[in-house]
């Protein structure tokens, strides 16, 4: 399912009475502040309806699910816990999942409305679609799929339809994460018994099979899926569903090069190693397939090309008839997500780690940061500096996309004037293992640390540790007041530019999520010019995501990431 309005309406006079009854239910539920507007769209178990927030005037895509979908109690509270974990997932590549609502019982899901259309769509119209153009798309839904993996969240769905395009930035991003899973009501500890909503053109030989799965029947859909907007057409086709199923676990996948001689053997070559049979000779990581786009292949080992091997059809034949039998579709699911690969660091080069604990964020002193509270932290990563003008021109360079400068400035200065969402893109292009925008929380902790002082460097002001106050008559080059610098090695996050978090602007005394923001995003440190009295580690100041630049000159950005798991593992299959 797919929430944007290019989504085709139902046809049949029963549909669309059910629809307009949760229509209704919807209206009533959201009270006099939106306006359910129409219906979107619809699948099994949820229509998705466009609504309108009176209030902040901007359009939403709210996906409600059916009543009937719900068999028990357990089963929506199951869902509301799955719903609330994917509105954790602060990605760029990732439809935002505002809040969850219920009444009685009717669930939904309030969302971002993309324009544009689904990647689907997009497929329909053009057939296959330019190589450059499908490679960043590729790209794109791996990072989403890199970042949510690492939080131990698995789509299990991943197809065209589920991949939308915003019309202004061309940017992909994957929708309905999770929902599926939890749609049925199965238990998250269920296998063999534990089914789940799939496509059969986009699903993995394990799930067909019956064997133990994992996030890379996510990374072998993405593989179909590339193959898809490379070719016009899936790789393996068929009269019946069955049949369609049976193929993928008998035959290789047709080679691109010999449909069309413009796609780069290095490109067929990871798509086939998304689209290995055997999962353990399949990509481990979809952060690999990031890092193999961009030219940054030292660390990635693409598995070598595997024959199938057609024994492993005949005990599999059963399994395939029974997910025929119920195709709407039926599919296996895991006990858990694996480990992902060790890496080398918790964190990427140039950034500071921050370990887990409890921070105490706010201050009962300053009125825009009452009340003090604490919040629990996973290990994550920092930048150590402000991103600057210097680095950004090389993801200008490598993305094709607009500069914020009409001159370049100083490539040692930070660079300021970059909206929201291209901070957010940058950050996921610069580290390709979930590198993201950090949280108000996680700039504040790494500000103030685990004893809470008032600014990073202690507890009491020091003139010479920031460029505040107009010390300096703009920005600064990065690490320019060493005075300032934390315990952990970060500079300059007192003044020099304002630094967007990824954190909606709320009151600390208004339940996150439920409603009410402004629109407008956390900023925070201050900036060269700021007063001395906003400069510490605890004044929260907004800004609009999408202004225009010149109101966004004395502010910059750092990137995070959410520190790797360092455990060792043994290599699969041994």
């Amino acid at each position: 399912m797919t929430y944007s309005s290019e989504t085709p309406l139902a046809d049949t006079v029963q549909q669309r009475t059910t629809l307009e009854d949760l229509g209704v239910r919807l209206q009533a539920a959201l009270g006099e502040a939106y306006v359910v507007e129409r219906k979107l769209g619809e699948g099994a178990f949820a229509a998705v309806f466009l609504v309108r927030d009176v209030q902040l005037k901007r359009s939403l895509a709210v996906k409600v699910m059916s009543p009937d979908a719900i068999v028990s109690h357990s089963a929506l509270e199951r869902f509301r816990r799955e719903a609330e974990t994917v509105a954790g997932l602060s990605h760029p590549n990732i439809v935002p999942l505002y809040f969850v609502g219920q009444k009685d019982d009717l669930v939904y899901l309030v969302m971002q409305a993309i324009d544009g259309g689904s990647l689907a769509d997009r497929i329909k119209r053009a057939g296959r679609l330019p190589v450059d153009e499908a490679a960043r798309i590729f790209s794109e839904v791996a990072s989403a799929l890199a970042f949510a993996h690492k939080r131990g969240v698995v789509h299990r769905d991943i197809k065209p339809q589920n991949v939308l395009l915003d019309v202004e930035t061309s940017r992909a991003l994957v929708t309905d994460f999770g929902i599926a899973r939890t749609a049925e009501g199965q238990n998250a500890s269920l296998t063999a018994t534990g089914m789940m909503v799939g496509t059969p053109a986009y699903v993995s030989p394990e799930q067909v099979s019956g064997e133990p799965s994992d996030h890379r029947v996510d990374i072998y859909a993405l593989g179909v899926m590339m193959h898809e907007m490379l070719a016009g057409e899936l790789p393996f086709s068929g009269p019946t569903a069955m049949a369609m199923l049976m193929k993928r676990l008998a035959e290789a996948p047709p080679s691109l090069r010999n449909i069309r001689n413009d796609v780069p053997e290095s490109l067929e070559r990871l798509v086939n190693a998304c689209l290995a049979t055997d999962q353990n000779q399949r990509i481990q990581d979809a952060g690999d397939i990031v890092r193999s786009l961009s030219g940054d292949s030292g660390g990635v080992r693409l598995p070598p090309p595997v024959r199938r091997k057609s024994k492993r059809l005949g005990w599999a034949v059963g399994a395939i008839v029974v997910a025929a039998a119920v195709i709407g579709g039926v599919l296996l699911r895991p006990k858990h997500v694996d480990a992902p690969t060790v890496a080398a660091s918790p964190v990427d080069a140039g950034m500071a780690a921050i370990a887990a604990g409890t921070f105490t964020v706010g201050s009962n002193s300053v009125e825009q940061a009452r009340p003090a509270h604490p919040v629990q932290l996973e290990s994550f990563g920092l930048d150590k500096h402000e991103v600057t003008v210097g680095e950004y021109a090389g993801y200008v360079t490598a993305r094709s996309v607009a500069p914020p400068w009409s001159a370049r400035p100083n490539d040692s200065l930070p660079v300021t004037g970059v909206r929201l969402a291209e901070a957010a893109s940058y950050c996921a292009w610069r580290h390709a293992d979930g590198g993201r925008l950090p949280t108000e929380a996680e700039w504040e902790a790494a500000a103030r640390g685990a004893e809470g002082r008032q600014y990073p460097w202690g507890k009491e002001w020091n003139a010479n540790a920031a460029n505040v106050a107009n010390v300096r008559s703009g920005p600064a080059a990065v690490g320019s007041f060493p005075a300032g610098r934390t315990s952990d090695g970060i500079d300059d996050l007192i003044g020099n530019v304002w630094e967007w978090t990824s954190s909606p602007y709320v009151s600390y005394n208004q339940a996150s999520g439920k409603g009410g923001t402004t629109g407008m995003y956390v900023i925070r440190g201050g900036a060269y010019n700021s007063l001395k009295e906003v400069a510490n580690a605890v004044f929260r100041a907004q800004a609009d995501p999408a202004a225009d630049r010149a109101n966004l000159a004395q502010t910059g950005f750092r990137c995070a990431m959410t520190a790797r798991a360092m455990t060792p593992r043994k290599p699969a299959g041994r």
